[in-house]
């Protein structure tokens, strides 16, 4: 469908508005860059849903929680008129060509790698995807999620995976730490690097989408100024855009390759996974077979669990 004209775009919006008026209500809505956007909010849930008018017509983006989003989706759906007849709702952020998702995995884990992925997808890699089994890894099993891993590769149109092994992760942090940074710039550095090394090699991707981790905007404006031709966002839970879910895979299955390694080389099968009492136990016993200063090999030093050691 061909851009629509001021005035139409302008009528669209009121009868997308009305319909999800009656059926749930909006909290707010707000002008976005080629478009506009409009937050439902209910019972403590939250979606959003963007409206694009681009060169390449309309194209409606949801995102969010999920009961609420199949409500406004259904609701959309009923619309009547040309326009939302041929306007169809998808869950991804492009309708057509090439977009880029970011997501990361390791940052709450006290052992472990801090990994970042970047995936490009187009609506048929995206499709294959999901028809694959791709989503957030987070609602994934771990072998399910090492199950993926080869399949996204070879799907995806492009990837990158980026990883900070312990010794190197902190090294790195006290360096950010140095500069008066902290773990969210520490993040915002691999988002910014594996998107950059996928959008480099792709100059017609026209959009990218950022798993949100922090408030601050810094990482889409330094996207931006390097690739001018594309529209960078982040938003809080992005994986349910196919490329970010397949870069939460990516992230996750690396982390998890990556523990496996660190497990054989403490002589133990497995280590634990997240930042509670386990790890911290763990670690503990780690310290007394191998020395205390062996541990910056397996851990993340400024974690807290660190400090009760």
């Amino acid at each position: 469908m061909n851009k629509l004209t001021e005035a139409e775009f302008a009528a669209y919006l009121q009868q997308v508005r009305a319909k999800i008026s009656a059926a749930v209500g909006i909290a707010r809505e707000k002008p976005i860059n080629y478009g506009h956007q409009l937050v439902v909010e209910q019972g403590g849930a939250k979606m959003t849903l963007n409206i694009y008018n681009g060169k390449k017509g309309l194209n409606l983006v949801y995102s969010g929680d999920s009961a609420l989003l199949a409500r406004v989706q259904a609701a959309v759906n009923g619309e009547a008129g040309a326009a939302a007849d041929q306007a169809a709702p998808v869950a991804d952020i492009a309708a057509d060509g090439l977009w880029a998702g970011s997501d990361e995995s390791g940052k709450g884990d006290f052992f472990g790698s801090l990994v970042v992925a970047a995936v490009v997808v187009d609506a048929s890699t995206s499709a294959k995807l999901r028809a694959a089994g791709v989503k957030d890894c987070k609602l994934l099993t771990d072998k399910k999620i090492l199950e993926l891993e080869d399949a996204i590769k070879a799907a995806a149109v492009d990837y990158s995976v980026l990883e900070l092994k312990p010794k190197v992760y902190n090294l790195r942090y006290e360096q950010v730490a140095a500069e008066g940074g902290k773990l969210n710039q520490l993040l915002g550095y691999g988002h910014v690097a594996a998107l950059s090394q996928v959008l480099a090699r792709h100059p017609d991707c026209r959009r990218a989408l950022i798993d949100q981790f922090t408030t601050s905007t810094v990482n889409v404006r330094e996207l931006s100024r390097r690739f001018a031709g594309c529209q960078v966002r982040q938003q809080p839970k992005a994986e349910s855009d196919l490329a970010v879910a397949a870069a939460s895979v990516l992230a996750r299955a690396r982390f998890l390759r990556t523990m496996n390694e660190l497990a054989a080389a403490a002589g133990t099968d497995s280590l634990p996974k997240g930042g509670g009492s386990a790890a911290t136990a763990c670690a503990r016993q780690l310290a007394q077979k191998l020395g205390k200063a062996a541990l910056h090999n397996f851990v993340k030093l400024h974690f807290a669990n660190y400090k009760r050691l």
